[in-house]
């Protein structure tokens, strides 16, 4: 199974964690055009093919699988899954867990994810590693999960009939867990708090994804709080009003926390480390041979001149890993938590002409410093973990000892 940090928003969901992790890749904007040839099968000596992977022995062993399949298997087979599996497994066999083939149906779904509304029940995910169960992260208030008083860290055992597997990749599940609009879906849930298992019928709604929540943590020190759970294409816009708003009712200090935010879209952190940073460098990509690919830079229209906490735990990735490296190598904000994911490589969202598409590996990003992050994370100025007996309904109370430190060091900012 694939072992990786990815975020859904569950419905049409947000694809983290981009990720990933994913929740989807961070550089979905980098798609490039691809070309299938859909009987490529049948005509493949009409391709400038110069592979060595689709050789005539390939070609002609797949053709006795299939002959043997035939005749031996005892089960209806369908071509389409056949086909799609074989162009799976050639993706599968780079053994990289952000490496992805997405059917048509499937790459809609993405393009969807990534566009701020879906259809669903509100709820961020991560995968657990050992039983491969869908841990919740985050409820989306008032959403159908939220009302059906389902909690972080609850974990989704059963979806409608089905048993979820520990091989099973955490896309497919997200799929079945999505529907139409009024539609239900039935989870198991199993809560460790209470050792229990208990089972909810959901009504999937059309909700938009509301990425970002905020509200004034010290009215009389007037310190602003954001939150931001990941990075999808109205993240921005919703960010900045929700900075504005929070200066507007006279803010002197703000924390932005970016705890278990795998990551998102690359144009949506670069639009928002410009809003916050001065005039330079924010991130750039480099190919395998080194090659700068890209070099993300902010303006000097608009800085932000508070001062600035960011929270991060182990499980703030990919975008959220580029902002945070951007805000401390600035010298603008004070990171308080735990060293962050270590996701430092890019993915590209490669459109076929059959309406599939395959998510690649395509670069490694740096810091505004040249600092390659990958697998070592990003590491806190102040580092603060979490109580042992600290649950979820802890957040941002007296036992979120991270965000309790966040205000004590702003507080000590501010005049």
């Amino acid at each position: 199974m694939r072992h990786n940090l990815k975020r859904w928003i569950l419905g049409a969901a947000v694809i983290a964690g981009c990720a990933g992790m994913m929740g989807c890749s961070f550089a979905k904007d980098n798609s490039k055009s691809g070309d299938l040839n859909s009987d490529a099968g049948k005509r493949h000596n009409n391709l400038d093919y110069n592979g060595s992977v689709v050789d005539e022995n390939t070609l002609e062993k797949l053709a006795s699988l299939e002959m043997i399949i035939d005749k031996s298997y005892y089960f209806d087979t369908s071509d389409e899954d056949m086909q799609n599996g074989l162009y799976a497994g050639l993706i599968e066999a780079l053994d990289d867990p952000y490496a992805k083939y997405y059917t048509p149906e499937e790459y809609a779904k993405l393009q969807e994810d990534s566009s701020g509304e879906y259809a669903g029940i509100g709820v961020v995910v991560r995968q657990d590693e050992e039983t491969g169960y869908a841990i919740a992260v985050s409820i989306t208030e008032d959403s159908p999960a939220s009302k059906a008083d389902i909690k972080p860290d609850d974990l989704i055992c059963k979806i409608d009939d089905y048993e979820i597997q520990e091989s099973d990749d955490l896309d497919y599940l997200v799929t079945k867990i999505r529907g139409e609009e009024g539609t239900d879906v039935t989870l198991e849930i199993y809560r460790p708090s209470e050792r229990k298992y208990h089972t909810v019928t959901i009504t999937r709604q059309k909700l938009e994804n509301s990425t970002v929540s905020y509200f004034m943590a010290d009215t009389d020190k007037k310190i602003g709080y954001v939150r931001v759970t990941q990075f999808v294409a109205n993240t921005n816009d919703l960010f900045r009003d929700a900075v504005e708003n929070l200066k507007s009712q006279g803010m002197t200090a703000l924390m932005i926390d970016l705890r278990s935010d795998p990551g998102g879209m690359l144009a949506t952190v670069v639009d928002m480390c410009d809003y916050l940073l001065p005039a330079g460098k924010i991130v750039y990509q480099e190919d395998k041979n080194g090659n700068v690919l890209s070099t993300y830079e902010s303006t000097d229209d608009e800085q932000l001149d508070l001062p600035m906490v960011v929270l991060v735990n182990g499980e703030s990735a990919s975008a959220s890993e580029i902002m945070t490296a951007a805000l401390k190598e600035y010298g603008v904000a004070t990171i308080v938590g735990e060293n962050t994911y270590g996701k430092g490589i890019v993915q590209s969202v490669i459109p076929l002409s059959d309406g599939s598409a395959i998510k690649l590996t395509t670069a490694k990003y740096f810091t505004p410093k040249g600092n390659d992050i990958h697998k070592k994370g990003v590491a806190p100025d102040i580092e603060v973990k979490l109580p042992e007996d600290y649950t979820a309904d802890d957040f941002q109370g007296a036992k979120d000892t991270q965000y309790q430190k966040g205000l004590e060091v702003l507080r000590g900012k501010v005049k």
